[in-house]
């Protein structure tokens, strides 16, 4: 909550105390803290619940009428609570979306600051490429993607598969740290190994 100086319009030194506070860009702790540290917290965000049913034939919809590829880099359409005021964010720290890939359909490499997740919910054939890596994407998987690698992903089906994108996007934008730069048209190893090589290295009990 907002704590004003009740004498504030009783002392004109006061008065002018703040009007200098102002015009120099400065603004004092002890009329904000309640909003800066509240003593609860309270999120924009209301409970919402966006069904797969509805979803993923809105996916299939967009997968016949908008191609992949640069321009819009990526089939996926974001998750927007209704209660942050109409930005593509699920959460105020998260941006989630349905990601859909068409039959032999490859989303080009890029990388970007920002830290992303991927959960399979429908289909498998689809390879995501990190850093050269192809790694398998099957229904049930939950994919890391760093910050800053390069990633593209590509279907060798005959059938569409899609997933949820998680990245944090809210917080890189927050903070101004964003960077982004495009990569390959296509992804650089278009193999279909059952086992990625990360997986090889590390998911494994050892040092």
């Amino acid at each position: 909550m907002h704590t004003p100086d009740p004498s504030i319009d009783d002392d004109p030194e006061l008065k002018q105390l703040y009007a200098d506070f102002e015009s120099e860009h400065l603004n004092p702790l002890w009329t904000q803290l309640g909003d800066l540290m509240p003593m609860t917290p309270t999120s924009r965000a209301v409970p919402f619940v966006w069904k797969w049913s509805t979803l993923y034939p809105l996916a299939q919809r967009a997968g016949g009428l908008v191609p992949v590829g640069r321009g819009g880099e990526r089939r996926a359409i974001a998750l927007a609570n209704p209660g942050l005021g109409g930005v593509p964010y699920v959460t105020p720290t998260l941006w989630a979306a349905i990601q859909y890939l068409g039959p032999k359909e490859v989303a080009p490499e890029h990388r970007h600051a920002q830290n992303a997740f991927r959960f399979v919910v429908e289909g498998e054939g689809v390879w995501t490429v990190v850093n050269g890596d192809p790694v398998a994407m099957r229904r049930g998987d939950f994919l890391l993607t760093p910050g800053w690698h390069f990633h593209g992903h590509h279907n060798e089906t005959d059938q569409p598969m899609a997933w949820i994108d998680g990245l944090d996007i809210p917080f890189v934008h927050y903070t101004d740290t964003g960077f982004f730069e495009f990569g390959s048209e296509n992804v650089t190893d278009d193999s279909t190994p059952d086992v990625s090589r990360s997986e090889r290295l590390w998911a494994h009990p050892g040092l």
